[in-house]
Order: structure tokens, then sequence, then C-alpha cells
């Protein structure tokens, strides 16, 4: 059931238009809590990119954050690869020690999160904006024990499912192809910057 009685489309705050926010809350039950995908990156780990990479930049975080425009269409939905990719994460969950959605920042953010969770750095060899930073749908970021990756490749490829090596999670740094930062610096940026929006 849908439990909210109230959607608002034509929000406003300070007297400036927001983006619309239909929300929708949902609780389910696990029967296996072997099943539950944590996570727990380790050092060494593979990073797998689940999911066709187009790029798509419209309405995407990147343009929004980075340059105050909301242009652009969303990224469009793929249903048949939706449940295609879906069901390859559920099949595979527990060879995985970690697994996020690409959608809002991008393979870049969805990175970031992990490792910075983990307190590792990471490294991916995608350099282009929209390799990093585009929100294309049914993607998600797989983090696996080096042993487990290339079956784990296989398994995809035999389900139809794309999929590619990107990157590996340790170190101290996160590197995006050519551009590397301290993971301390970065962590003390993410952790703090909605203190400061909101001091």
């Amino acid at each position: 059931p849908i439990v909210s009685g109230n959607v608002s489309l034509y929000n406003e705050t300070d007297g400036r238009a927001i983006l619309p926010t239909p929300t929708i809350g949902a609780v389910g039950l696990i029967a296996d809590t072997a099943q539950i995908i944590a996570r727990n990156v380790r050092a060494g780990d593979v990073a797998l990119l689940v999911g066709e990479t187009k790029g798509h930049l419209g309405q995407s975080a990147l343009l929004a954050e980075m340059q105050g425009r909301e242009e652009g269409d969303a990224p469009p939905v793929d249903l048949a690869a939706e449940k295609r990719n879906g069901e390859f994460i559920r099949a595979y969950g527990a060879r995985f020690t970690a697994c996020t959605d690409l959608g809002d920042g991008g393979l870049a953010l969805a990175a970031f999160e992990l490792a910075e969770g983990a307190g590792l750095g990471v490294t991916l060899d995608a350099a282009t904006t929209a390799q990093l930073f585009g929100e294309d749908q049914a993607r998600y970021l797989v983090a696996c024990a080096p042993s487990e990756a290339d079956a784990l490749v296989q398994a995809a490829k035999d389900a139809d499912v794309p999929i590619a090596r990107v990157g590996q999670f340790g170190g101290a740094s996160v590197r995006f192809g050519p551009s590397e930062a301290a993971l301390t610096d970065l962590s003390a940026l993410f952790r703090g910057s909605f203190a400061k929006a909101v001091a």
C-alpha cells in the first residue's frame, strides 16, 4: 500500500521553486539475513560495474551541484534491463562484499561512498566526466574479492548482463583516471559539508 496521503508537486522554499518530491516509503522482510549484501569493502577488492554506461548527464547531480543547472532529460528507464540486472545482483549477492546503485552522482560518488565508509581509497580507470558522473539507470557498483571477479564476470556474460572491471579498492587516496586526492581530505569535505551549510 501507498501510505502517504499527500504528494506535493509544487514545492517552494524561501519563495523559490524546488523540484517535485513525490516520496514512497517501503518496508520489507528478508527471509534469510545471510542474503543481505552488506557494505564490507576490503583492501584489494575489485570494483565491478554492472549495467551499461552511456554517460547520461541530463538532470544529473553533477549539473545541479557544480553548475547550478537543472536541464536535459532524465535518464531513460529500460524496465527489461532493470529486471535483468537486478536479478543478477540478487542471484550473486552472497559473493559480493558490497553493492550500491549508481543513481545520484554516478560511478564517482558511488565508488567514493563505498571506499570512504570502509576507510579505504579507491582507484577507478574511468577518466571522462560522462563515465564518472553519468546517471544511466539499471547500474550497480559491486565490490568483490579478487578470487571471485573472473567467475562473476563470466556469470554476468552468461546472463547477458553488461559488466566491466572498473577499478580496485585500497590505499589512502581516491584516484579517478589521472586525478588524485587524499582520502582524508575528501572525507573531511564529505562529512563536514552539511554542517557548514546549516551553520
